[in-house]
C-alpha cells in the first residue's frame, strides 16, 4: 500500500554492510565528528572516491583465495559457509549503516565486489581503511562547505 512506499523513500539513502569492525566503524564516526560532518558522507566519500580509484586503475585490488572463496583479508581465517555456532566472526556480521549513501553508489559497490568475488562489506571495509589512510597521510584532501542554516519562525529556539 501507500504507508510502504513511504518507508521506501525513506529507506533510499541508507547502507547496511556486514563485515565492517567497530573499531573501523567508530574512528569513521570520530574522524566525521571532527570534521563536523555527518558519517554518513564520510563513508559516502569513501566509497565514492574508492570506486573512482578502482575504475581508473589507481587502485589495484587483489583478493587471496582461501578455502570458501576470495577475500581482502586473508588474515580473518577463511571464509565458512553459512553456519549456526560460529561465535568469533559475530562481531564482523554485525551490520553498520550509513546514512545518505545514494543507492546508486551501494550498488557500485555491490558490484565491484562481485566482479572481484569478495563480499559487499570487505569492499566497503576495504574502501573505508583506504579512504582514512590516504586521509591521513594528506593524499586525500576533505574539505566540507559550511551549509546554509535552514530558514525558521524560531530563530532563538
Amino acid at each position: 500500500g501507500e504507508g510502504r512506499s513511504v518507508l521506501e523513500k525513506a529507506k533510499v539513502n541508507i547502507a547496511t554492510f556486514r563485515g565492517i569492525p567497530q573499531k573501523l566503524h567508530d574512528t569513521l564516526k570520530k574522524t566525521a565528528e571532527d570534521l563536523d560532518i555527518a558519517p554518513g558522507e564520510l563513508a559516502r566519500f569513501f566509497l565514492e572516491t574508492g570506486l573512482e580509484r578502482l575504475a581508473t586503475g589507481e587502485e589495484v585490488i587483489t583478493p587471496s583465495f582461501v578455502p570458501g572463496g576470495y577475500t581482502l583479508y586473508p588474515e580473518d581465517g577463511p571464509r565458512q559457509p553459512r553456519r549456526k555456532g560460529r561465535r568469533k566472526t559475530r562481531a564482523l556480521q554485525k551490520p553498520h549503516s550509513y546514512y545518505g549513501v545514494p543507492r546508486g553508489v551501494v550498488q557500485s559497490v555491490l558490484e565491484n565486489a562481485q566482479a572481484l568475488g569478495v563480499t559487499q562489506g570487505e569492499l566497503a571495509r576495504f574502501f573505508f581503511e583506504r579512504g582514512l589512510a590516504l586521509y591521513r597521510g594528506g593524499q586525500l584532501k576533505l574539505e566540507p562547505v559550511p551549509v546554509q542554516q535552514i530558514a525558521t519562525l524560531y530563530p532563538k529556539d
